[in-house]
């Protein structure tokens, strides 16, 4: 362990990289028969931590001698050791943002190496349809969607295996190796045997609009789907063709009363392209509790976004509202601003952040409904 330490002195590269990958991952995942290969992960994450692949894999070796697991396929391969390896090197830092990000690109690992081993082979209707029809209690159901079943899970894993982590503990890290691979395997088999059934059957989702019920499910439906692909395109709009929304700009300061001349310089600083990754977690976040179309497109989109913003304790590490705030400190400090938003009142900075979350996802409710 200490000679790999040694050969570490920059975590940022690393960084920057995971959040971008899981950002982009947890959005494509929406996608009916998406799971992302998992190949190159490996080899990025070495040449960021200028790491050799022996390197590693002889300290994986090391790592695992003389246990219970020193045999076993599972704990000793390197992907997974190299994803718990990263975030313990953060937990050192005390990051837990990044930690937690890494937790859940490793589930987004799992479930794409369980996926296709599964089902090689993909068809999108009777995926979409085996996803509406699982029951209730299954994870992809209970979450609503696998994003979403991903997020969950790494909570729970979080809160019962963070402290093994960070002490580097080998029967710990052996015991979480094993559950996560073990939650996720259960999804996994009780989709696929489901999947495989209904291709079988030939069972596809329902496009014949029987009566208002029906019209009204199926527009909800074709909404939701398209929100997973507006997070793209809002993300895109604002920082790569530096789009400034005039209509969510106004709505944005009506709901908040913020300054207008704080209000303007914040829409212009975030078109630029660096802000791109923030947008996209903030926005995948945002829909990630969305019960129905009306959350976003009729009046309860304004409850919806106070209430993301007035939430004052959570076990969460990945949030909105602090995501919120993770990237308006970055805009004010590279307006050099972030003194004199430190120097305000509470609710003057509440304010700032509100103004904030609601141009965001202003600028997406438009793009959607």
């Amino acid at each position: 362990m200490d000679e790999l330490l040694k050969k570490i002195t920059n975590l940022e590269p690393l960084k920057k990289n995971i959040t971008e990958i899981t950002a982009k991952e947890l959005s494509s995942l929406s996608a009916p028969c998406y799971y992302p290969k998992t190949k190159r992960f490996f080899y990025e994450i070495l040449n960021r931590l200028k790491l050799t692949e022996k390197e590693f894999k002889d300290f994986v070796k090391r790592n695992y001698k003389g246990t219970k697991a020193e045999k076993w396929i599972l704990p000793n391969e390197p992907g997974t050791n190299l994803l718990l390896f990263s975030m313990y090197l953060f937990l050192r830092k005390n990051d837990y943002a990044t930690y937690s990000t890494l937790m859940i690109y490793l589930n987004i690992i799992q479930y794409s190496r369980l996926m296709f081993k599964s089902i090689k082979f993909c068809y999108e209707e009777p995926f979409k349809y085996t996803l509406d029809t699982l029951t209730r209690t299954h994870l992809f159901f209970r979450e609503k969607s696998i994003p979403n079943s991903l997020f969950y899970l790494s909570k729970e894993l979080q809160n019962k295996f963070t402290k093994y982590i960070k002490e580097w503990n080998i029967d710990g890290i052996i015991a979480f190796i094993t559950e996560a691979r073990s939650r996720i395997s259960q999804s996994v088999k009780s989709f696929a045997e489901s999947y495989y059934k209904n291709k079988q059957e030939g069972s596809v989702i329902k496009t014949q609009i029987d009566g208002p019920d029906d019209e009204g499910n199926t527009y909800q439906y074709k909404v939701l789907q398209r929100g997973q692909k507006a997070i793209d395109d809002v993300s895109k709009k604002i920082t790569t063709y530096k789009f400034v929304d005039k209509k969510a700009l106004e709505d944005a300061k009506n709901n908040t009363k913020i300054k207008t001349s704080i209000a303007i310089l914040i829409v212009n600083e975030i078109t630029k392209d660096e802000y791109f990754n923030n947008i996209k977690i903030l926005l995948q976040l945002f829909v990630k509790d969305l019960n129905n179309v009306k959350m976003v497109c009729g009046n309860e989109y304004y409850d919806y976004v106070r209430k993301l913003m007035a939430l004052k304790r959570t076990t969460a590490q990945l949030y909105f509202k602090a995501q919120v705030s993770i990237l308006l400190v970055e805009i004010l400090k590279n307006l050099k601003l972030i003194d004199v938003y430190k120097s305000y009142t509470n609710q003057t900075q509440f304010i700032i952040n509100s103004f904030l979350a609601f141009y965001i996802t202003s600028i997406f409710r438009n793009s959607l409904c």
